[in-house]
């Protein structure tokens, strides 16, 4: 055994001198000469070794063995920790560097997230600007004729000849808005969270659930609003002022002069006699009468056409949406000859027969224009001829 220990020393020893040894191997040296058993053994050992060394002068001297044995622990245990050492700058290295490397797929991964939102942002607001730019739907009731239709949240829509709404396809799902060109009837569902707007040139009609006529032909400059049941509010496109806001109670019609430079408030009140001033709103651009005729402003929905002491030019607007024609005056005076009664289901002929009958007006026919001429004018020409 000892034999065994004592070889097993000199080849550590040798390799150690050489520094050839691992590091498990100067352990194992280190615990082979610090044990108190192996001493005779290691003695031997580092002698046999050490003695090729020695020169000649030194034979006799003696070996500091303490000292050999404490320098060779000491170089062991700071190689050895040194190592070890290493090996935790290592381990700390690496760690630092995986946590770059975490941090940096974390960086990446909150950018890609980060960008992907915009984008789906982004492509939201895109589809919704061409949801409100491209996808409207508009119906359009031709001149001479009338359209129904009835919406998707319930609210029906009855058209007069040569209108038009225009809606998009958010309906009822963002917003109730309609834009209105012509005439209409509204019979508005009720939702209370989601009003009905209906946009009519320069205003803007607001209702929850309720009934009301709006005419407003952007060639007869003035926009007429007529309530027929519940309340709607009026304001102005641009206004935010909250007292500016016009409420009409049943029977109520609001004017709005959509021209003004044409239009005066003198003619305004020609058309509606029951206006009034509204103060609350613009003077010179919104009136509200009182008292309306709600049976003559919903007549058309019938197909009926109520006139009561209305001048002939005014007369002949409807007539030529509601029969698809044109009507050309000679003579500027005729066109203030005024008409009342009913008309129904009658004929364009019959119709202007009715008015030659009442009035010193007579006419001619060319497709689909119609001449109206004074009396006293057809007498000249007879008489020139």
């Amino acid at each position: 055994m000892e034999k065994d220990i004592k070889n097993t020393l000199d080849i550590l020893i040798a390799k150690y001198l050489e520094d050839g040894c691992t590091l498990h191997e100067k352990k194992q040296l280190l615990e082979l000469l610090s044990s108190f058993d192996n001493e005779k053994s290691s003695a031997g050992a580092l002698f046999s070794h050490l003695n090729e060394f020695r020169e000649p002068q030194e034979e006799n001297s003696s070996v500091d063995f303490e000292k050999i044995y404490n320098d060779l622990a000491s170089e062991i245990i700071r190689r050895e920790t040194k190592e070890e050492e290493k090996q935790k700058l290592q381990k700390r290295a690496n760690v630092k560097r995986l946590m770059i490397q975490v941090v940096s797929v974390a960086a990446v991964f909150c950018i890609a997230f980060l960008l992907g939102t915009i984008f789906r942002q982004k492509n939201r607001e895109i589809d919704s600007e061409k949801s409100l730019t491209a996808s409207f739907t508009e119906i359009i009731a031709p001149l001479g004729a009338r359209s129904e239709i009835k919406l998707n949240d319930g609210t029906e829509v009855m058209l007069n000849a040569g209108s038009s709404i225009k809606y998009s396809n958010v309906y009822n799902s963002v917003n109730r808005d309609l834009i209105l060109e012509g005439e209409a009837y509204f019979k508005v569902a009720g939702n209370y969270d989601l009003p009905l707007v209906v946009a009519a040139g320069n205003i803007n009609i607001r209702a929850t659930g309720t009934e009301f006529n709006v005419k407003a032909y952007s060639d007869e400059g003035i926009i007429e609003t007529t309530l027929i049941d519940g309340e709607v509010e009026i304001t102005q496109k641009g206004n935010k002022d909250k007292g500016s806001v016009m409420v009409l109670k049943p029977s109520q019609k609001a004017i709005y002069a959509q021209q003004s430079d044409r239009l005066t408030i003198e003619k305004i009140k020609e058309i509606e006699p029951q206006a009034i001033e509204a103060v609350k709103i613009s003077t010179d651009k919104l009136l509200v009468s009182s008292k309306t005729d709600v049976e003559q402003v919903t007549a058309w929905t019938k197909n009926k056409l109520i006139i009561r002491s209305e001048n002939l030019e005014s007369l002949c607007t409807k007539l030529q949406r509601k029969y698809n024609v044109t009507f050309v005056f000679s003579d500027e005076e005729i066109k203030k000859h005024r008409f009342s009664g009913v008309l129904l289901d009658e004929t364009l002929q019959q119709v202007i027969d009715v008015i030659k009958l009442t009035a010193p007006v007579d006419y001619l026919i060319d497709g689909k224009t119609v001449v109206l001429f004074s009396l006293k004018e057809k007498a000249k020409t007879v008489q020139r001829n």
